[in-house]
């Protein structure tokens, strides 16, 4: 008999009782494909595992050599990245949200399996008022983290691995019935408050258009602190969109979107691309008021005013001649058998944001280097402040989606 300290997990999937009991297997069978998965993929095989199963998820006692920051960070990244995609392919019905618990302390063997106090703690966390709230509070989101504070002190008070305390909100579990009352750590992929403002540019490129016959211009890249010119006035037409000869209609959009929209009008005017795409960003989550959270969800396209898309469209396509805009990325992914509900990939290699379908994103200030005419490159609808947090690919994947989809509704 021996009294080890081990890193202990438990996932516990909501409403599950309220299922029926096809339904109920399915999320048992689902559930295990997606912990398998993102173990898997962080690292932390649950082939290794010591599981014990509760119908509606599980709690497991990890090896004593485990990656804690690939347990408590990537772990949970992968997880809500699969459980996004779980939850995109089915119905209402199925969808799998989760609440996960972690902490660490000491186990002991017993006759059916470990005891310890590192169990009974978990349970705590895990049935808690907070983590629970978590998910009622956001009905997008896909899972709620708690973690213990000493779990908290090991892991992310460090700041390694992408984990920083400020992504956490401290919150306080009391169970007077259970003599249990201990200040634990929130975390929730998507729900983080990283407000897109005025975006902060200290050296904004300048595109340098070089006019050609045929397509308006080739492929020119974009050259930080390059001084150019615009493009010539009325450039050639293009088979992909014609920007209207009237007048841009009435933009009906509240004050903070329409101030966004004015200064993107005045980057493009000056040619300084890189703060107009981040500008673009900033005027479509004002109009929805996401500003808070930097990122629109897929309820958020809909509701986007068609007079701001119409008018971000006719401002892009005017600058490039035809060459980006939304119009030209529907075009562009027409003309591919696409639609913005289309595999992320496939629309990151459409519009030429990914090299290749090995190729990982780079950062903003590397990937818009990368920019060109021919492939409707622009607007990207990244949002560069959020990058810090590990979930800005999920994030910028969602609002690329919510904004094509706002774009289908308007057709």
């Amino acid at each position: 008999m021996s009294l080890v300290e081990r890193f202990v997990i438990g996932v516990d999937i909501q409403r599950f009782s309220s299922r029926v009991v096809r339904a109920q297997m399915l999320l048992q069978r689902e559930l295990n494909r997606i912990l398998d998965a993102a173990a898997e993929e962080a690292g932390i095989s649950r082939s290794r595992w010591i599981c014990r199963a509760e119908g509606d998820g599980e709690v497991a006692a990890l090896p004593a050599d485990v990656d804690l920051l690939a347990a408590v960070r990537k772990f949970v990244t992968e997880l809500d990245t699969r459980l996004a995609d779980h939850n995109e392919d089915h119905s209402p019905k199925t969808r799998i949200r989760l609440r996960v618990a972690m902490h660490m302390d000491t186990l002991i063997e017993g006759d059916l399996g470990y005891a310890g106090a590192a169990f009974v703690v978990l349970r705590r966390l895990l049935d808690s008022t907070p983590v629970r709230d978590a998910l009622r509070r956001d009905p997008e989101v896909n899972l709620a983290q708690i973690i213990s504070a000493s779990l908290f002190e090991k892991v992310v008070v460090p700041e390694l691995g992408g984990l920083r305390p400020r992504q956490f909100q401290e919150v306080l579990v009391d169970l007077p019935a259970k003599d249990f009352r201990q200040t634990a750590y929130l975390y929730v992929p998507g729900a983080h408050a990283g407000r897109l403002s005025h975006p902060r540019v200290a050296a904004a490129p300048r595109l340098t258009p070089a006019a050609q016959p045929g397509f308006p211009w080739p492929v020119p890249k974009v050259a930080a602190g390059t001084p150019g010119r615009r493009p010539p006035p009325g450039p050639p037409k293009s088979s992909v969109h014609q920007p209207p000869e009237s007048p841009p209609p009435s933009v009906v959009v509240n004050p903070a979107a329409r101030a966004h929209l004015e200064e993107l009008a005045k980057s493009l005017e000056a040619g300084h691309v890189e703060r107009a795409d981040t500008l673009t960003t900033a005027a479509l989550l004002a109009a929805v008021e996401r500003a808070d959270r930097g990122w629109l969800r897929a309820a958020d396209g809909p509701r986007l005013p068609a007079e701001l898309l119409t008018e971000v469209d006719r401002l892009w396509a005017r600058f490039s001649g035809d060459a980006w805009g939304f119009r030209a990325q529907r075009a562009r992914l027409a003309r591919r058998g696409l639609s913005g509900a289309a595999d992320f990939l496939k629309i990151s290699l459409a519009f030429g944001w990914r090299r290749s379908e090995e190729e990982m994103i780079p950062r903003y200030a590397e990937f818009i280097a990368r920019a060109d005419r021919g492939a409707a490159f622009f607007p990207t609808l990244r949002n560069p402040e959020r990058e810090h947090f590990p979930e800005w690919h999920d994030e910028w994947s969602a609002t690329v989606r919510s904004v094509h989809a706002g774009l289908r509704s308007q057709e």
